[in-house]
């Protein structure tokens, strides 16, 4: 995973709830507090999972609500100001969501040792969209908080359940 995560976690971490639970996480985690990671580094997805895990337990909150917040504060903080560009011509949650898989090819291609996951797109009528979550990494509850933050970030309400496996289900009012 890309050091990208890692810096929104503590963005996130220590704006919401302060530099000592920041700091208590990556204890928890076994990493140092004065740990520095670059966006564009790799880092092992097992550490990642380390650090939700640990905060989960920090906050004593399930993965479920940890995956929610992050998607909130990843889409509606911290993506529109390193990744603004990826927000031109997305006027719409369906818009943003639907060049999602393009967005992470080319991040894919053009970014060494980048692997984001990709996605498939069943429309199963006009508002129903099942957006198939291709990741060995299995972070679907994060994924899920993920699409509804792309909802929050554009004002909409959208109904996001887990359909399965690797799947969910966007029903968009």
């Amino acid at each position: 995973m890309k050091g990208v995560i890692f810096n929104a976690l503590k963005e996130m971490m220590e704006e919401k709830f302060g530099k000592e639970k920041w700091e208590s996480v990556l204890a928890k985690s076994g990493i140092e507090k004065e740990t520095s990671i670059l966006a564009t580094d790799n880092i092992l997805d097992e550490r990642i999972v380390r650090i939700i895990n640990s905060i989960c337990g920090e906050l004593k909150i399930d993965l479920k609500t940890a995956g929610e917040a992050f998607g909130e504060y990843w889409m509606c903080h911290y993506a529109p100001k390193i990744y603004s560009a990826f927000f031109v011509g997305a006027n719409s949650a369906k818009d943003f969501l639907l060049k999602m898989d393009k967005v992470h090819l080319m991040v894919t291609q053009n970014i060494e040792g980048a692997n984001p996951p990709r996605f498939e797109y069943e429309w199963l009528n006009d508002k129903t969209l099942l957006m198939t979550y291709k990741s060995k990494r299995n972070l679907m509850e994060i994924f899920v908080g993920l699409v509804k933050g792309v909802g929050k970030y554009y004002k909409e309400n959208l109904d996001v359940t887990s359909a399965g496996h690797n799947k969910v289900r966007i029903i968009f009012s």
